[in-house]
């Protein structure tokens, strides 16, 4: 009978890099070359990709460079960093996401963190590749309004150094999490230790949307764990505008729309004007904000679209993750998102099958 995986030993010189992908050709040849090619700082690494049925040459370019592939179909991308946890040697783990490409010397500035015991996890918000489009420049300022050396909540896995015992310690990531399972985690990392902002860990991120129509659906994507991770943990107040903007909008959305057709039936347009200017206050505040924060106030039109676009997609997913249909197979980004669970294995052939989950 195969046996539970457990974690092995830990070696106090290597960093596990964890790199889950899926159909990731495009971008996975540059993401791994950057982890091969960061200066090693006095440390060894290790680099696993999870591959999660990946149908093009996803496994054959790991290969190539000699990485170890462990094809993994049918899990959340929260479950294939588990799996990456569980078979990492390294005392840190490092998460980074097959269309991320960090800088030279990222490992030795992520490092340089860690000679203080009560860091837990560093990393920082990815920057935007040259030639980026203007969804990609703005929605950068609005990430990167508060980037600076600090402590955090939370910070994105796809551009995440952590100690090995703050991940296992706290649990490890929630498998049935579709999305939002960094935030989950690193609430409970947080607990023990301090999660640090260091802007000098720099990460280039390649998959960010390109267009208005590509934010919109990748955000609406994003925002169908927003309900499941706020009810999956402590209620935290900083949470509460993730959640209440979307709510904010569906509701003033629909309200504007009913008051469009009254002004149509009755011509009366004040409740239209009223309506409108709900909708629109909170995008305004947010645009404004941030062009004051990063000294960028001529964005102020492209940040007020895209916070109007991630308050329509929030709005729109949190609608959906409420019908039957989000029952359905879900599929992200950068993973196939399946509510499946990891089977046992004994990695004789890299392989771990999904056991089909039960209906609900």
């Amino acid at each position: 009978m195969c046996q539970p995986m457990r974690p092995p030993e830990p070696n106090e010189r290597l960093i596990s890099f964890i790199v889950p992908a899926l159909n990731a050709a495009a971008t996975l040849g540059a993401c791994l070359d950057a982890i091969l090619r960061a200066r090693p700082a006095g440390s060894s690494r290790q680099v696993l990709l999870i591959d999660n049925g990946s149908t093009d040459q996803t496994a054959e370019i790991a290969r190539q460079r000699g990485i170890r592939v462990i094809s993994a179909p049918g899990l959340t991308v929260a479950a294939m960093r588990n799996l990456g946890a569980r078979l990492a040697e390294g005392h840190l783990l490092a998460f980074v996401d097959a269309d991320c490409v960090i800088a030279p010397d990222w490992i030795e500035k992520g490092l340089a963190n860690f000679a203080d015991p009560d860091v837990g996890a560093v990393g920082s918000p990815t920057h935007v590749r040259d030639r980026a489009t203007w969804v990609e420049t703005t929605w950068a300022l609005h990430r990167h309004r508060e980037n600076r050396r600090r402590r955090v909540e939370w910070l994105p896995t796809e551009n995440l150094l952590i100690r090995r015992t703050a991940f296992h310690e706290s649990g490890g990531f929630n498998d049935a999490l579709i999305t939002c399972e960094d935030v989950d985690l690193c609430y409970r990392v947080g607990v023990r230790c301090r999660i640090v902002n260091d802007p000098e860990t720099r990460c280039i991120h390649l998959g960010e949307a390109q267009t208005l129509m590509g934010f919109f659906k990748k955000e609406a994507w994003r925002g169908r764990g927003n309900l499941s991770g706020f009810f999956s943990h402590r209620l935290r107040l900083s949470e509460l505008p993730s959640v209440l903007l979307p709510l904010h909008h569906g509701l003033w959305a629909l309200v504007f729309l009913g008051a469009m057709g009254y002004w149509l039936a009755s011509g009366s347009w004040l409740p239209a004007l009223v309506a409108a200017t709900m909708l629109l206050l909170p995008p305004s505040i947010l645009a404004l904000h941030t062009g004051v924060r990063t000294r960028q106030i001529r964005c102020f039109p492209q940040l007020m679209s895209l916070y109007m676009a991630y308050a329509a997609a929030r709005s729109t997913a949190m609608l959906a993750s409420a019908l039957p249909s989000s029952l359905l197979t879900r599929r992200g980004a950068r993973a196939s998102c399946l509510p499946a669970k990891a089977g046992r294995s004994e990695l004789l052939d890299e392989t771990i099958p999904a056991r089909p989950s039960k209906a609900r």
